[in-house]
C-alpha cells in the first residue's frame, strides 16, 4: 500500500487547490519515503482494538497464506495453511498479519514453530474463520550487533511496539580473546568452529525498554544472564494518520505544489524552453531546500 501523507478534507488547510489529485498527493508522499529513506512510510494502522500498532501502512506482505480452517485463540496455535511453504529458519520470530482486511479481527502474530503446510503461532487472541488471509513480513525488520559488554540496540523513532526479538550469541571479540577471557582449546570453541552459525533464540518483546528519547532499545539478558552479541527485531514505528506531525503533512504538500506548478516538466531539468518561452527552476528536485529542512528530522541517517 502506498503512503498517503494528505487527505481529500485537508487541502485547503496547508494551501492545496481543490483539484488536488490522490495520485498527486500519493506521488509527493512516495518521494518523501524515499527522502527519508523509510521505504515502509511514516503510517502505521492499528488492530482490532483500534489503539494497538499492528503493521506499517506503506509496506506490502513478502509472502501471503490462507488457513485451510478456522483459528482458535490461545497460546501455541498451530494453523494449517492451504498452500505448502518453504521451511526457511529466518522464519522463526518473523511477523504474520491476520485478516487485515477486517479491521474488527485485524492482529499481529509471531510465528514460533515452522511445518510442512503448518504455521505456528506464539499467540492469537481473536478467532478467525476458515480461509483467513495470513500476510507475513508487514514489520520493520532490522538486525542489529550489541555493543560489547551493554545490550543496548537503536532503532528508528519514534518506535511505538516492539513485536519481535530474536537474539544469539557469537564467539565474542578478538580483542576479548587476546586478553584471555576465552579458552580456544575447549569444546566450545570446537563446536563455534565447526558446528555452523549459532542458533537465533527467542527474547520476549514484553521485557524490552524502550527510552523513546534516543531511540535505544534494551535487550533483556539470555542464558546464563549472559548479553546476546546480536539481536534481529521486528517492530512498528511512527504514527496513525490522526497524529502525524504538521510538518510532514506541509512537506507533502509542498511537493504537491511543484508538482502542479511545473506540469510536464521532468524534475531533472533545470532549464525548459519552447520558442520564446523560458522555465528555469531554481533546483532539480521536487523537494526545495525549505521542504528538506521540514523532513530532515525524521530522515534515517547513515550510522543509527
Amino acid at each position: 500500500m502506498t503512503s498517503q501523507y494528505l487527505k481529500v478534507g485537508e487541502l485547503v488547510a496547508y494551501g492545496l487547490p481543490a483539484t488536488t489529485t490522490d495520485i498527486q498527493i500519493q506521488q509527493a508522499s512516495r518521494l518523501i519515503d524515499a527522502y527519508i529513506n523509510r521505504n515502509e512510510g511514516l503510517v502505521y494502522a492499528t488492530d482490532y482494538t483500534g489503539v494497538q500498532p499492528a503493521y506499517m501502512l506503506g509496506m506490502e506482505p513478502e509472502l501471503t497464506f490462507n488457513s485451510s480452517g478456522a483459528i482458535s485463540t490461545g497460546s501455541k496455535v498451530a494453523v494449517p495453511l492451504t498452500q505448502n511453504i518453504v521451511i526457511m529458519d529466518d522464519m522463526l520470530g518473523q511477523t504474520a498479519v491476520l485478516d487485515r482486511a477486517d479491521p474488527t479481527k485485524t492482529e499481529t502474530v509471531v510465528v514460533s514453530n515452522i511445518a510442512q503446510g503448518q504455521l505456528t503461532f506464539d499467540s492469537v487472541a481473536v478467532a478467525h474463520n476458515a480461509n483467513c488471509t495470513i500476510e507475513i513480513g508487514m514489520a520493520i525488520t532490522e538486525e542489529r550487533q550489541l555493543p560489547a559488554k551493554r545490550s543496548i540496540a537503536r532503532t528508528m523513532q519514534p518506535i511505538v511496539r516492539v513485536l519481535s526479538v530474536m537474539g544469539r550469541y557469537g564467539y565474542g571479540r578478538r580483542t576479548d580473546q587476546t586478553a584471555g577471557m576465552y579458552n580456544e582449546v575447549n569444546l566450545l570453541a570446537a563446536i563455534q568452529t565447526f558446528g555452523g552459525p549459532p542458533l537465533w533464540e527467542p527474547v520476549d518483546p514484553t521485557k524490552v525498554g524502550i527510552t523513546a528519547t534516543n531511540r535505544e532499545l534494551w535487550i533483556p539478558a539470555g542464558i546464563l544472564l549472559a548479553y546476546f552479541s546480536e539481536v534481529r527485531l521486528r517492530y512498528l514505528s511512527g504514527w496513525k494518520y490522526e497524529s502525524l506531525p504538521g510538518a510532514i503533512k506541509q512537506a507533502c504538500a509542498n511537493i504537491v505544489n511543484n508538482i502542479q506548478q511545473n506540469p510536464g516538466v521532468p524534475p531533472t531539468i533545470k532549464t525548459f524552453q519552447s520558442g520564446q518561452n523560458k522555465m528555469e527552476r531554481f533546483s532539480d528536485s521536487l523537494l526545495d531546500r525549505d521542504t528538506k529542512a521540514m523532513l530532515d528530522t525524521y530522515r534515517i541517517a547513515a550510522f543509527a
